[in-house]
């Protein structure tokens, strides 16, 4: 789902800041950087490596019960001295209401699964299977991130496209069991030759979330 409404609404965040003269800007604390800084950064899917400083602070504010680190990354948002401008307070709301850490593409991309890629090697009751097991980056992404994005997707004063899976179709979830006899996840892909099985290896290896 591409977002529909007009970019141009992204740059109104960056023109109520960086409108701020030099001695206006000179007078900021530094909280009060870092929290127009997170918001701008947490307001589009790029994110150069000058927002690092500021969506570290954000995201190491953290307390024992959700609702409280929620609460402390609102106030800490709501230092920018342009929070209360139009708009804002709905747009921090749905970047803290919604902020996760473990969202973002390069953390997808480290989420990873069991595939078992197998090949038949006998017949009948004599059926045997060659298999190949590797870890590929999980296609199904989490329902708290789906919920992130879309909100941030529709949001008018936001920067952000969808993120797509880019790789093979691993088909239906199952669970096999290990050593032990406890189940996990993986997905089973069945194969016709070797050949194709080695083809499969090779293509999963590849298989990454990336921004549309």
């Amino acid at each position: 789902m591409k977002k529909r409404t007009p970019k141009i609404n992204f740059i109104f965040l960056f023109a109520l800041f960086f409108s701020l003269t030099p001695p206006a800007m000179a007078e900021l604390s530094n909280i009060q950087k870092l929290a127009c800084e997170s918001i701008l950064c947490l307001s589009s899917a790029v994110r150069p490596g000058e927002c690092n400083p500021a969506l570290n602070y954000f995201f190491s504010i953290r307390h024992r019960k959700l609702s409280d680190t929620l609460n402390a990354r609102r106030a800490f948002l709501n230092k920018c001295p342009d929070s209360s401008a139009a708009g804002m307070q709905g747009l921090i709301n749905v970047i803290v209401d919604y902020s996760r850490d473990n969202c973002t593409v390069e953390s997808l991309n480290n989420n990873m699964i069991l595939v078992m890629i197998k090949v038949p090697t006998g017949s009948g009751f004599h059926k045997k299977y060659k298999t190949i097991s590797m870890w590929v980056v999980d296609p199904q992404i989490p329902a708290s991130c789906r919920r992130y994005y879309d909100a941030l997707i529709n949001h008018e004063f936001t920067a952000y496209d969808d993120i797509v899976y880019s790789g093979l179709d691993l088909g239906t979830r199952t669970t096999y069991q290990d050593e032990d006899g406890d189940e996990h996840d993986c997905y089973v892909i069945y194969a016709k030759s070797t050949t194709e099985q080695a083809r499969i290896a090779e293509e999963l290896s590849s298989n990454h979330w990336e921004w549309q």
